[in-house]
């Protein structure tokens, strides 16, 4: 299953908003960044595609106060998805409630979309498979597994339950991977190895202590059990073996269940991540699990900096009716500096000098403008402030190596135009 179009109608701070994800081939796009303000919705959109394809059981655990999606002063709210089967096959399905329903009132309203969705679910539960994970995510305690958050829902429940609850934690990978090789056999726990191993800068997977129970890491350090890592390798090593560990699980048959269709939503995909891991975590998923179709949120410039052409998105609020808009970066990130990046309307940044500089500036700039109206206090604030930025570059909105940039993937694309290969990937940010 790959997801089309998702549209939400008075969904929290979003009035209506409409997602396409269809590549230009009419195919599903398999990467989709968000970037947005706190409080414009962008996690709003992740948990509304994963209640959208949960099935009725799940969904009584994840929709605990239908109430709240309902966005202030609307009377209900909407959300409509399309999808794809592994065999092309379209399937459209939609939620709406009214404000005062309960549960129960809205599965009777939405009777006839939730028999189809769970008809699926029934026949295969991999149908649909989807995995979420939330902001404030956290690693599972090896020592408490039994008596987690997760171990109380339904399964496809289990696998979004960070982004509706900040209860929720994470599969211990420690615990699940030691269980693996247990069980079943070394070929599994290989696969985790391997992949987190791949994953981690310098880190890596040794063995199972198994007098201590302790899945040990060979670092430069030495050998550490995985809650001495740092927060940055924890917060990687917990959430990409939770994927892991719920694929692997799901797709226990698989050769190589790494190859499996599915949906995968994260939300700040790059939490607690140096700028290096930023730029290669994309390129990781897109070799590891290469029939995910991931979509994501983000702060971060150097993340937004990796997308495609069409393939990151920004959230704001509207001027005049305060509700959340969404509009598509016009171009290819991943073909422009990351102070271009940072300069387009995707971040909204003025300059890319400190605030401090900027403060400077407006300061300079508002003496100049008084003139021969200057005191002496001011003349020599005046003197002090032409001193200080005199060493400090004056970066514009568009710099001439910016100009000169366009200008050469401009000509790059009409030369790609003019043998038949149209890439827009040059355009530039409007």
């Amino acid at each position: 299953m790959f997801l089309q179009r998702i549209e939400l109608e008075n969904v929290r701070s979003i009035e209506h908003l409409e997602l396409n994800f269809k590549s230009d081939s009419d195919k599903p796009r398999r990467w989709t960044l968000l970037l947005g303000e706190n409080g414009t919705g962008k996690s709003s959109i992740l948990r509304s595609i994963a209640l959208i394809t949960a099935g009725s059981a799940a969904l009584s655990e994840l929709l605990l106060k239908p109430d709240s999606w309902v966005r202030l002063g609307a009377k209900g709210c909407r959300i409509e998805a399309d999808l794809v089967t592994a065999d092309g096959e379209e399937r459209q399905i939609s939620l709406s409630w009214s404000r005062g329903e309960n549960i129960r009132d809205l599965f009777e309203k939405n009777k006839l979309t939730l028999d189809k969705l769970d008809s699926a679910l029934t026949h295969s539960t991999r149908n649909y498979f989807t995995v979420g994970y939330g902001a404030s995510r956290r690693l599972g305690s090896a020592r408490f597994a039994s008596q987690s958050f997760d171990t109380n829902q339904h399964p496809r429940a289990r696998n979004v339950a960070t982004l509706f609850s900040n209860d929720a934690v994470m599969n211990p990978l420690d615990t699940w991977a030691m269980d693996l090789e247990y069980r079943k056999s070394s070929q599994g726990f290989e696969i985790v190895q391997q992949t987190i191993s791949e994953l981690l800068p310098d880190v890596k997977i040794s063995r199972i202590d198994r007098e201590k129970r302790e899945l040990l890491f060979e670092t430069p350090d030495g050998e550490l059990p995985l809650d001495q890592l740092s927060d940055g390798y924890q917060n990687m090593a917990g959430w990409c073996g939770d994927l892991l560990y719920r694929i692997t699980e799901t797709y226990e048959d698989y050769k190589n269940p790494l190859k499996a269709r599915g949906l995968l939503l994260v939300d700040e995909i790059d939490l607690h991540l140096h700028p290096v891991w930023q730029r290669v975590l994309r390129q990781f998923l897109k070799e590891k699990m290469p029939n995910l179709q991931i979509l994501s949120t983000t702060h971060s410039p150097l993340t937004a900096q990796e997308a495609g052409e069409n393939e990151l998105y920004f959230l704001r609020r509207s001027s005049q009716t305060q509700a959340s808009e969404l509009e598509m970066y016009n171009g290819a990130p991943n073909k422009l500096f990351t102070h271009q990046v940072l300069l387009s309307p995707a971040f909204g940044f003025d300059s890319t000098n400190s605030k401090k500089v900027e403060d400077m500036r407006g300061e300079y700039e508002q003496l100049s403008s008084l003139d021969k109206k200057l005191n002496k206090k001011d003349e020599r604030r005046l003197s002090e402030l032409r001193e200080e930025l005199g060493d400090i570059p004056d970066w514009s909105r568009e710099t001439e190596q910016d100009k000169k940039q366009f200008a050469l993937l401009e000509k790059i694309e009409a030369a790609l135009v003019s043998n038949g290969n149209n890439t827009n990937g040059g355009d530039k940010t409007k």
